[in-house]
């Protein structure tokens, strides 16, 4: 009976932790049956692409959330950065395109600062202060995009390849986004930052006590959150080879979706950057199996929901500690 308890325990244990990739092999292997060519490489190489937005923008988002802190302005810094970079190319103003780029990531940088300013130095909660300055941010996209689309016929052909190119038949957007991950997940894995985040997430007022710069880490962690969400614009854009004022506004529920799922998959109840990628590709093997099918696209939310449900409610039902936590005020 020990025996059987322990192993009943293990398996629960498994898949407690791997809830997410077992959802994803399971729609995979449904979706290659019913539709074999749900299957070929060119296809399962569009599920990665497609949720290479989702999931950046999700990592981004997920940083501030390992520190208690929620960001609700990470769609307008997505669609800010996105319009700075078109506008300084477009005008001329920056016409070599790295230079506009950093330039474009510096600035929205620096909104990562204001946003951590009202959130941790003057004490607004989060998701008020964040709210409040993506109003700020969505006032400038409309000056800079003149309230509609933005496409200049000037810019560079390096504005499209992130998002349109190809090296060895690889998207590059594809390429672009296990980078991403690789440098996230070595910053939150292997550098003493990383370890400072997840311990002011877990407990700031022990971070106090043994000499940790709480408002310090919360600063970077905003900033890291709106440099990364701004990529994930820039990386919309380059697809779409234009600036839409929706541009960001259409991935954000999907990605703080993703990074929430996040925690239920390999550490549950702690935001993690391998969770918010497997979240990430399970609404990307969905929508993308849902057209495949010809079925109707609200499914794709019904899906989502019903797996979001399970996996945190089964996480929040056999972890003693519960679901990790965000301040909303």
């Amino acid at each position: 009976m020990a025996d059987k308890g322990k192993k009943g325990a293990e398996i629960g244990s498994f898949i407690t932790k791997y809830f997410l990739l077992i959802a994803d092999a399971i729609l995979i292997l449904v979706f290659g049956i019913l539709r074999p060519g749900f299957l070929q490489p060119i296809n399962l190489l569009d599920i990665i692409s497609t949720a290479s937005l989702v999931g950046t923008m999700g990592m981004g988002a997920g940083i501030v959330m390992m520190v208690g802190e929620m960001n609700f302005g990470v769609a307008a810094e997505a669609t800010l950065t996105a319009s700075i970079l078109g506008w300084s190319l477009g005008k001329g103003y920056m016409p070599a395109y790295v230079a506009a780029l950093l330039a474009a990531l510096v600035l929205i940088g620096l909104m990562g600062v204001l946003d951590s300013f009202f959130a941790v130095i003057l004490g607004v909660p989060a998701f008020i202060a964040t709210l409040a300055i993506s109003k700020i941010n969505d006032g400038f996209v409309r000056l800079l995009t003149e309230n509609k689309t933005m496409y200049y016929s000037s810019w560079p052909e390096l504005f499209t390849f992130i998002g349109q190119g190809k090296i060895a038949g690889i998207p590059v957007i594809t390429i672009v986004f296990v980078l991403i991950i690789a440098a996230l997940w070595f910053l939150m894995e292997k550098t003493r930052l990383g370890s400072y985040i997840e311990a002011v997430g877990n407990n700031q007022s022990c971070c106090s006590h043994v000499g940790i710069n709480v408002r310090k880490v919360k600063i970077i962690a905003f900033v890291i959150c709106s440099v990364v969400c701004g990529f994930s614009g820039i990386m919309a854009s380059s697809k779409t080879a234009n600036v839409m004022n929706t541009l960001g506004s259409s991935l954000m529920m999907d990605a703080m979706a993703a990074a929430m799922m996040g925690a239920t998959f390999l550490r549950p109840g702690r935001f993690n950057i391998p969770g918010t990628v497997v979240a990430a590709l399970l609404t990307s093997i969905i929508s993308n199996g849902i057209i495949f099918m010809g079925a109707p696209d609200f499914l794709k939310d019904m899906i989502s929901g019903v797996i979001l449900i399970i996996a945190v409610g089964y996480i929040a039902m056999t972890r003693k500690e519960g679901l990790p936590s965000v301040k909303m005020g």
